[in-house]
């Protein structure tokens, strides 16, 4: 039988029974079955991999809680459901159900008829709900500009004029400055 061998605390190796890999239950024997299929820590790219190039350069320089990069998601999102819209022709599939075939006003139930339902989906409330989004956030962006100073005020020309001064004296040589810098 063989040992698990993992250093425990103690700094001694397990002495537990080890499974198919080597380790014992407490060290890792069952990961092999257990974290089959595990895709927790998988870095999926789900928006890298839904966004064009022209959209990943405008994605890495969003800044959570700026109103303008709220503003370009939201017009990288409505551009994305109106190529949709003009894209796309096939229908979905809303509903599948089977009932039985008539035969004399009676119903089989030994001949059941498939019905399947299909529609297209309908993008303009979404479309109209972006486009609200927009204008919304133009509107925030407006007020704000509106309403906040801007973050350097403007200085104009600066004159200064001297009046009665007198000029200052010559400072004295304490020979520091030829100590250290030779000429």
């Amino acid at each position: 039988m063989a040992k698990c061998g993992a250093k425990t605390r103690s700094g001694q190796p397990c002495q537990s029974r080890a499974m198919g890999n080597g380790r014992c239950r407490m060290h890792g024997g069952k990961a092999e079955i257990t974290h089959k299929g595990n895709q927790n820590a998988r870095t999926h790219g789900l928006y890298a991999s839904g966004l064009t190039d022209e959209e990943k350069q405008i994605y890495h320089r969003v800044e959570i809680g700026n109103i303008d990069d709220e503003l370009r998601i939201a017009k990288i999102r409505l551009r994305r459901a109106l190529i949709a819209e003009i894209g796309e022709q096939d229908l979905e599939l809303v509903e599948r159900a089977e009932s039985p075939s008539m035969l004399g006003g009676m119903p089989d139930y030994d001949e059941m008829v498939k019905n399947e339902v299909f529609k297209r989906r309908d993008w303009s409330p979404i479309v109209d709900r972006l486009m609200a989004r927009i204008e919304s956030l133009e509107r925030t962006r407006a007020d704000l500009a509106k309403n906040s100073p801007p973050d350097e005020t403007p200085v104009g020309k600066i004159q200064i004029e001297i009046v009665n001064a007198k000029p200052n004296p010559a400072p004295a040589d304490d020979g520091a400055a030829s100590a250290v810098l030779p000429d």
